[in-house]
C-alpha cells in the first residue's frame, strides 16, 4: 500500500472513529486497516492514534497530520477526478452546519436523493444559526443566509431569498393589521439576535424602492429559526423570514402575512468554507446537490 492510501486510511480511521467501521466504508479487512496506519506511523516515527478496546482517537499530533492528510488525499482525489471519479469513488466523511429550517424543512427531507447518488459520503450536520469557527469545530461548511466577507473562507452565493413581515392570526385579531410602517408603533416585534442581548429591535423593508426602518419593542428576543417561528405562531409579535420557511403557516391560516407592499429586501444565502488549495469532491458534490436543491424548491432564487 503505498503512501497516499496508507494516509487515506488514516483519515478515514480518524473520520470513522475506529478501525472497523473505516474497514467497512474503505471495503477492506480490518487488519489491512491497522497494518496501514502501523506502517504509516512506524515510516513517520510518531504516535498518531490512542487506541482503546472501543475507540480510536488521534493524538495532538495525529490531529495536526490529519488535516495535512486529508488536503493531499482530497488533491489526489480532485485530480483523478478529472478523468475518472465516479459517484462511487467520492466518499468520506462531511461535517456542515446550516440553519435549522433548512435543515429540518428541506435537507433531511430529501437527503435520500443524494445518499442515493453518493453512498460512501457520511455526512454530520449540525443545525444552529450562529457563526462558528470552521477551524477549531471541525466544520467542512456553513450555510448562511449573508454573503460574508471573511479572508480566510471563501463565500460560495447560491441565490437570493425573498423574505415577508408575518404575525400569528390571534395577534392580528387582538392588536390589529399594521397597514403601513407607521402603523407599526402599535405592535411587538419578536426579536432576532445570534448574540445575546440584542443591541436594537428593527422592523426592516422597503417603501418605494427605497430601505425603511422602523425601531419596534420588543419584549422576546430568540436566536434560532425554529423558536423564531414558534413566537409568531403563539401570538409574541411580528416576525420577518424567508417566505417559503411560512407557506404551509400561511396557507392554513396560522400566520398572516402583513405590510405586502412593504417586503424587505432578498437575502442572500451562500456556502462558506475554508480556503483550501484542494476542494474535496464530496464538498464540491454536496454544495451543488444543495444548491440546486434550495433553488428548485423555491426557497431560494438566482
Amino acid at each position: 500500500m503505498d503512501r497516499i492510501h496508507q494516509m487515506h486510511v488514516f483519515v478515514q480511521v480518524v473520520e470513522c472513529g475506529n478501525f472497523t467501521r473505516a474497514a467497512a466504508a474503505l471495503g477492506l479487512p480490518r487488519s489491512t486497516v491497522s497494518s496501514a496506519v502501523q506502517a504509516l506511523e512506524d515510516r513517520l516515527g510518531v504516535q498518531l492514534l490512542q487506541r482503546t478496546t472501543r475507540v480510536v482517537r488521534p493524538t495532538q499530533e495525529g490531529l495536526q497530520f490529519a488535516d495535512t492528510a486529508r488536503d493531499l488525499v482530497d488533491a489526489v482525489a480532485q485530480a483523478e477526478g478529472q478523468y475518472r471519479l465516479r459517484p462511487d469513488d467520492i466518499s468520506g466523511r462531511l461535517r456542515i452546519d446550516m440553519p435549522s429550517r433548512i435543515a429540518r424543512r428541506m435537507v433531511i427531507p430529501h437527503l435520500h436523493e443524494f445518499r442515493a447518488r453518493f453512498p460512501a459520503v457520511m455526512l454530520d450536520i449540525s443545525a444552529t444559526d450562529r457563526m462558528i469557527d470552521l477551524v477549531s469545530e471541525g466544520i467542512d461548511a456553513v450555510v448562511r443566509l449573508a454573503v460574508l466577507e471573511d479572508s480566510e473562507l471563501i463565500c460560495r452565493k447560491i441565490g437570493d431569498v425573498p423574505m415577508l413581515t408575518c404575525a400569528g392570526a390571534e395577534y392580528l385579531a387582538n392588536y390589529g393589521t399594521p397597514l403601513t410602517p407607521a402603523d407599526l408603533s402599535g405592535h411587538q416585534l419578536v426579536n432576532y439576535a445570534l448574540r445575546m442581548p440584542a443591541l436594537s429591535s428593527e422592523w426592516e423593508g422597503r417603501e418605494n424602492g427605497r430601505e425603511v426602518t422602523v425601531a419596534m419593542s420588543s419584549h422576546l428576543c430568540v436566536d434560532n429559526a425554529e423558536s423564531y417561528v414558534s413566537a409568531a405562531l403563539h401570538g409574541h409579535g411580528l416576525i420577518q423570514v424567508p417566505a417559503h420557511d411560512v407557506t404551509d403557516d400561511i396557507a392554513a391560516g396560522r400566520l398572516i402575512e402583513v405590510l405586502t407592499e412593504y417586503r424587505p429586501a432578498p437575502v442572500p444565502i451562500s456556502i462558506l468554507y475554508g480556503r483550501r488549495r484542494h476542494v474535496a469532491p464530496r464538498l464540491t458534490v454536496f454544495m451543488d446537490w444543495l444548491s440546486n436543491l434550495l433553488r428548485d424548491e423555491g426557497f431560494a432564487e438566482t
